[in-house]
Order: structure tokens, then C-alpha cells, then sequence
């Protein structure tokens, strides 16, 4: 199976905006992340970039991220809408 996740090389920090711009379409893995109060990204280090959130973490690629050297860890999708109906209603028809 082809895997949908790639292991970045950066080390520096980068806004929210640069990290969006680099990988626009795909759920980021973010350490050593600078939150504002309400929970929201300023800053940090994008380390996964996937097709899904959570994309690797099966072959344990987030492992290495658990210490608190990379606190504090975050995910974020700038993943674009799919058009996918999440409910549907199945209508039955009288045979006539």
C-alpha cells in the first residue's frame, strides 16, 4: 500500500500562514507549536504532512514527538473540502 504521509526536515519555526501556504491541501503535523488562549496555531515546526489526520501513525512515524521537547503538538487540516454529503437519507419508493 502506497503510503499517504511524508516526514518533513524542517527545524525551524514558521508561521501559520508560511505553513499553509507549503502544504495547502493536506492535515499538518505541527511540534514546539506557539498557541494563542483559545487554542489557535501562531507558530511552529511542521514535522508530518498527510493526506488525513493521523496519516503514519500506524508505522509509529509520531513516536519520536511524545517528549516534551516537542510540547506543544498539534494537528491541522488545510485540507479542502470534499463535497462529501455526511448523511443521507434513503427515500423508499411505492411499486406502482
Amino acid at each position: 500500500m502506497e503510503k499517504t504521509y511524508k516526514l518533513l526536515n524542517n527545524t525551524e519555526s514558521m508561521t501559520i500562514e508560511k505553513i499553509k501556504r507549503l502544504y495547502d491541501g493536506f492535515w499538518v503535523f505541527i511540534v514546539k507549536a506557539k498557541l494563542t488562549d483559545t487554542g489557535g496555531i501562531i507558530e511552529g515546526v511542521p514535522v508530518v504532512v498527510g493526506a488525513v489526520p493521523f496519516d503514519g501513525a500506524k508505522d509509529g512515524i509520531y513516536d519520536k514527538y511524545k517528549s516534551d521537547e516537542y510540547a506543544e503538538r498539534c494537528g491541522k487540516s488545510f485540507r479542502h473540502k470534499t463535497g462529501y454529503i455526511s448523511s443521507l437519507r434513503i427515500r423508499r419508493e411505492a411499486n406502482v
